[in-house]
């Protein structure tokens, strides 16, 4: 028979009184083991790993952003030589957003007899605890990118998760929202038909508010991308037949568009996700302005079923995204059908 209280120890690797105290309090994970799990859920992801993250203390919190806008030097000399005490404030804009931390919660179990045929036996707990932390993570990424608290959760089975209309994700706060012209109807932003994936690229940084090009803040721009956006411009490169070409082709060279990397981030090819609307999302964005955190604790407790012969864990844990500056992140969208030509137009 299974030993909760042993269990228990080994999920968090705490001494005789932590356990005490997580029983206790409810299978709170303590400070250590909550850094790790945090750690855990950033680990296969690429926006979320990139993104700031913050330990909420209250469930409500404003994340904020501060600029200069403008010029702020002024004549030190009125009219008549004299030093001038007229000076017009600096004016300072504020970017913020707030964090709602919203509840998710998760369950798994595991059957006696596979706790101990499993190589790992006891040590197993710690193994499943970092994979629902991961897998956690992942889901996390999904509701931070594609939350939309409009939508449609209708159906039988829900045309969207229904866990997507928790919060407004990053792309649904985004204010600056691109289209292709086959998506747009002829009316879109960029042709990647006709310019290449690079005219996508190009109209993203255009696309970025002056303030914020003309400060420190582009040494981090990175765009995120689907698989068919990085493989299309792998093929645009290749095909210039240039040493950064082969270097490309051979996976040796780390892509760049003038100057601002180029990372492939898997959320961005969730079913989940492209399900929405049926079109692929890059996304041009500032790391430090994204938001995603965490509220106080994480909560996980196992649960004793002995006529099953089984034990179940109870996952329960609030999190929340924001961005600092809508404006910061663009987002620019092409359709599936444009995804899968662009893969093949540059190819040699």
């Amino acid at each position: 028979m299974v030993d909760i209280n042993k269990m228990l120890h080994d999920i968090v690797g705490a001494d005789k009184s932590m356990r005490s105290d997580m029983a206790l309090h409810g299978g709170l994970l303590d400070r250590k083991q909550y850094n790790q799990f945090v750690r855990d859920m950033e680990m296969n992801q690429t926006i979320l790993k990139d993104a700031a993250f913050q330990r909420m203390t209250t469930p409500d919190e404003i994340t904020t952003g501060t600029h200069i806008i403008g010029m702020v030097a002024q004549d030190g000399y009125d009219g008549n030589g004299d030093t001038n005490p007229e000076l017009t404030p600096a004016n300072i804009g504020f970017g913020h957003d707030e964090l709602h931390a919203k509840k998710i919660k998760a369950m798994t179990f595991i059957d006696d007899d596979d706790l101990e045929d499993n190589i790992e036996r006891e040590s197993f707990q710690t193994t499943q605890l970092s994979m629902m932390a991961q897998r956690l993570g992942t889901d996390t990424e999904i509701i931070s990118v594609f939350g939309d608290t409009e939508l449609d959760v209708s159906g039988t089975p829900p045309a969207n998760p229904k866990v997507l209309k928790i919060m407004d994700g990053w792309i649904k706060k985004s204010t600056s929202s691109l289209e292709s012209n086959v998506l747009a109807d002829s009316t879109g932003d960029f042709n990647v038909h006709e310019d290449t994936i690079e005219a996508m690229f190009d109209a993203i940084l255009r696309a970025i508010p002056t303030n914020i090009r003309q400060s420190n803040l582009m040494s981090e721009f990175t765009f995120y991308v689907p698989w068919e956006v990085e493989d299309a411009y792998r093929n645009l490169l290749k095909s210039r037949q240039t040493n950064l070409g082969d270097a490309v082709q051979t996976g040796q060279a780390s892509l760049y568009y003038k100057k601002f990397p180029i990372k492939y981030a898997p959320v961005l090819d969730t079913v989940e996700g492209r399900a929405i609307d049926d079109t692929l999302t890059t996304m041009g964005a500032f790391p430090s302005l994204l938001k995603w955190g965490v509220y106080k604790d994480v909560k996980v407790e196992p649960e004793r079923l002995p006529s099953l012969e089984r034990t179940k864990f109870w996952y329960r844990m609030r999190v929340a995204c924001g961005l600092k500056v809508f404006s910061s992140l663009i987002t620019a969208k092409i359709t599936k059908a444009e995804g899968a030509a662009i893969q093949d137009e540059a190819k040699v």
